[in-house]
């Protein structure tokens, strides 16, 4: 299986924009692979960034920036202070330098055991064939041994880095929105956000969103962690063999709306975005069932979207409020690592 070849431009510091990234959902030739750039090529590694145009970029620094008013939406490097999935916490040591007349410090850890962009090196999909029924693919058809070649950087972090991911981040605070129903529940469940939730909220914000918006769900993983779970608690979950975790629904009709409305990126303060074990089927009111789909599999190996997750949305929900307004201009850098698989956000906000 090939990528479609890129797009020609006018616009030489500019990468192109394939018709396939504006093309509508349901008009997509194939909605799993959405696979542009010739393969290494930068138009590749930037996936869905490439909305991210400096026209876009420079309307969302004009519109969102007017206060000044600014937070980083990054956790504190030390959390999740013990994780699951075997990954490691993090740990720093400071090192005396010059007989301790300075000192230098050295950080061992796994971006995904706390705020981390997942890179499109993270998650693969299944592209079974009849020679390998369990073969697996990452965007653009990359393989795992080209994830793990050594000097291999395709569709790695240096991409990103190179010009960094700027725009209008918007925030659907569903927290506030259970807290006004009534609506109880553990971010350590398998409560699932529907689509039919993240429009209501986005109405109740007067959002509307335009193409290379970044979008934000707060789910409330960083504020239970930190004011509810004890450390039985979190020992329980870290060691648990089913970690439960709750997110965005998993369903063809989200990813929908999330291609649709054009967003460049997305991310929230869940572990995995989409609620995890990802569900069979999604019940309606009406009785019927949804199927249902691991989103992964499509925002990342399909379509090159980055996924934040567990991002600090608290002090930015906050600010939020304090300004009325849920849009603000989002300035990230992610780590530039030549065929880095994830990266802290090193992520601000500004209004």
């Amino acid at each position: 299986m090939t990528s479609t070849p890129p797009t020609t431009t006018d616009k030489k510091d500019q990468t192109p924009i394939h018709p396939l990234h504006l093309t509508a959902f349901d008009s997509l030739p194939d909605k799993r692979r959405v696979w542009t750039g010739t393969p290494g090529s930068r138009e590749e590694g930037l996936g869905r960034l490439v909305l991210l145009t400096p026209e876009v970029v420079a309307s969302a620094a004009a519109s969102c920036i007017r206060s000044g008013r600014r937070v980083t939406v990054g956790w504190e490097l030390t959390k999740l202070e013990i994780a699951n999935f075997g990954r490691m916490p993090c740990r720093h040591q400071i090192v005396p330098i010059l007989n301790g007349a300075a000192f230098d410090d050295i950080y061992t850890f796994n971006p995904q055991q706390s705020s981390q962009w997942d890179g499109l090196r993270h998650y693969s999909q299944p592209c079974p064939t009849e020679e390998e029924p369990g073969r697996r693919l990452f965007y653009g058809g990359t393989t795992k041994e080209e994830i793990t070649q050594p000097g291999g950087d395709r569709i790695g972090l240096q991409h990103w880095a190179k010009e960094g991911i700027c725009g209008r981040g918007i925030l659907l605070d569903y927290v506030s929105y259970a807290e006004r129903r009534g609506v109880e529940y553990s971010t350590f469940s398998e409560h699932a956000i529907p689509l039919s939730v993240l429009l209501e909220m986005a109405a109740e914000a007067n959002l509307t969103f335009r193409r290379g918006d970044i979008l934000f769900v707060r789910i409330g993983v960083t504020k239970e962690w930190d004011t509810k779970m004890t450390a039985d608690d979190k020992d329980a979950y870290a060691t648990s063999r089913n970690p439960l975790h709750a997110g965005i629904e998993g369903t063809e009709e989200v990813l929908r709306w999330i291609w649709d409305s054009g967003f460049a990126a997305v991310a929230s303060d869940a572990i995995s975005f989409e609620v995890y074990p990802p569900k069979q089927s999604h019940p309606r009111p009406d009785g019927r069932h949804v199927p249902g789909l691991m989103m992964h599999e499509y925002l990342l190996a399909g379509w090159g979207m980055p996924v934040g997750e567990l991002f600090d949305l608290e002090d930015l929900a906050e600010l939020c409020r304090r300004e009325n307004r849920w849009e603000f201009f989002v300035a990230s850098t992610p780590f530039n690592m030549p065929g880095g698989v994830s990266s802290p956000p090193n992520c601000i906000a500004i209004f």
